[in-house]
């Protein structure tokens, strides 16, 4: 009889730490709330992972992702999946930014990555995709730069597959949440906003 009490109590601990599974790409009254793990059950990642190169002459934008599993954010005691990246920019030859081995960095958490973040976005959701699918899904993540993190820009990833060529359609944009800039600072990250068609690179 202890026995079995004793199994009843430790499953009823149990119980009381689970976690409600809350799907990323469900539009969810819960989601992103206390006690969640927000969780990627589609695998809307997986396709992005991996190392990515716009290229344009002497410029280049190449970007990698990792994908994150139930990261703890403690503010609001949940738990979520997250896309993350870094990337290194060349303009004329230049290397402008290269933030590519953070990607590798464990002391990391999720925001602290240069780009990061976890929303699903729909064709009709800005910026419109007017030539996706009904059904398609993008993701919307934050991006940084490393030297004006004051600025809040954000990127739209759409994933394409011509005839066995894996693509990304990156649409980078400034958001209209940045904080209170410093006097005379540049308003602009130094990747230039504007669309870029990144190919999946061995």
């Amino acid at each position: 009889m202890k026995t079995i009490f004793t199994i009843l109590l430790v499953s009823f601990l149990f119980s009381c730490k689970a976690q409600v599974v809350v799907p990323i790409a469900e539009d969810s009254d819960v989601a992103y709330t206390s006690g969640t793990y927000n969780k990627d059950v589609d695998n809307d990642f997986i396709k992005y992972i991996g190392t990515w190169k716009y290229q344009n002459g002497n410029t280049s934008l190449t970007i990698s992702f990792a994908k994150i599993t139930f990261e703890y954010f403690e503010y609001k005691n949940y738990y979520q999946d997250l896309l993350v990246g870094e990337y290194k920019y060349i303009n004329n030859g230049t290397e402008i930014i290269n933030t590519l081995s953070l990607l590798a960095d464990n002391s990391l958490s999720g925001d602290d990555h240069s780009i990061s973040g976890n929303l699903i976005w729909t064709k009709n959701l800005y910026p419109v995709c007017s030539d996706c699918a009904e059904n398609e899904r993008r993701i919307k993540l934050s991006i940084y730069d490393p030297e004006r993190r004051y600025l809040s820009s954000s990127v739209i990833l759409r994933y394409k597959n011509d005839n066995g060529t894996e693509k990304i359609i990156a649409k980078i944009y400034k958001s209209d949440n940045s904080i209170m800039q410093p006097e005379g600072s540049p308003d602009e990250m130094r990747v230039p906003y504007g669309e870029y068609v990144l190919i999946k690179q061995p």
